[in-house]
């Protein structure tokens, strides 16, 4: 899909890949609405890059109405949906509290789905429109102490492949992004949990992965919006591991296609 000129609804918009990919949205003319949880850096990131900003908190029940309606205020109904918006959970799941546990829950997965599934009348009336669903490698295989976070993630990418079939024909693209590890204030949190920082060290030295630099990632992923690429898998060293693995579901997928029940 052209970014030019189209609605484009971006959350965790104040995070490390977040204020890339506003700014590379604003560079490609398109007209954004940004959110995240912090009015001020919120306000800061609209008046660099002109986009709408609307502070909500999407973990809550009614923060995913709450943004498309202001949205549509706006700029219109949305066009493109980023769905960027995650927190990282690290520790033990025995060391975990439950609010923690519901909280990543609520915004990692139910908020990215409750935005789609309001927004997705709109786009199908349109026949027009675009998801781009910013998961992670750590869906695919992860890594000690970060077992939930992996779960909401591999969570968010068999939903979106789930949604891409529902989707055929419809005019609607999907694309899906699996990230290694961005260099980010999110990753240096999740390596002061040992066990993690053990193994991403482990993956380092066999080189299957990278940190990302967050300017190209973002660079990368809107390419493969307008591109109208269905996934996204980077490194590019760690896509071979993620293919193989992701194999199966695609095997079983392929064999239903066609099949309605």
């Amino acid at each position: 899909m052209r970014l030019h000129g189209a609605h484009v609804l971006l959350t965790g918009a104040t995070g490390t890949i977040g204020t890339r990919l506003a700014d590379g949205l604003a560079a490609r003319g398109a007209r954004v609405t940004v959110t995240a949880r912090s009015r001020d850096a919120l306000g800061d990131l609209a008046s660099r890059t002109g986009a709408h900003p609307v502070p909500v908190d999407l973990a809550t029940p009614g923060g995913p109405a709450e943004l498309l309606a202001a949205a549509h205020s706006a700029h219109g109904p949305p066009d493109v949906l980023v769905h960027n918006a995650a927190v990282e959970l690290v520790g033990r799941l025995d060391d975990l509290d439950a609010s923690s546990l519901a909280a990543a829950i609520a915004l990692n997965l139910r908020a990215p789905l409750e935005l789609t599934r309001l927004a997705l009348p709109g786009m199908r009336a349109r026949r027009r429109g675009h998801l781009l669903w910013v998961s992670s490698l750590a869906g695919v295989a992860t890594f000690p102490g970060l077992g939930p976070y992996g779960a909401t993630k591999a969570g968010l990418t068999r939903a979106a492949a789930g949604l891409r079939l529902e989707l055929r024909g419809s005019g609607i693209g999907s694309t899906v992004a699996e990230l290694g590890p961005v260099d980010s204030s999110m990753m240096d949190r999740a390596r002061r949990h040992a066990p993690a920082e053990a193994a991403f060290a482990r993956a380092r030295r066999l080189r299957v992965l990278r940190d990302l630099d967050p300017s190209v990632t973002a660079e990368a992923l809107l390419d493969a919006v307008e591109a109208g690429r269905p996934h996204v898998r980077l490194p590019r060293r760690a896509a071979p591991f993620a293919a193989l693995a992701a194999a199966p579901g695609l095997a079983v997928r392929l064999a239903l296609t066609g099949i309605h029940g």
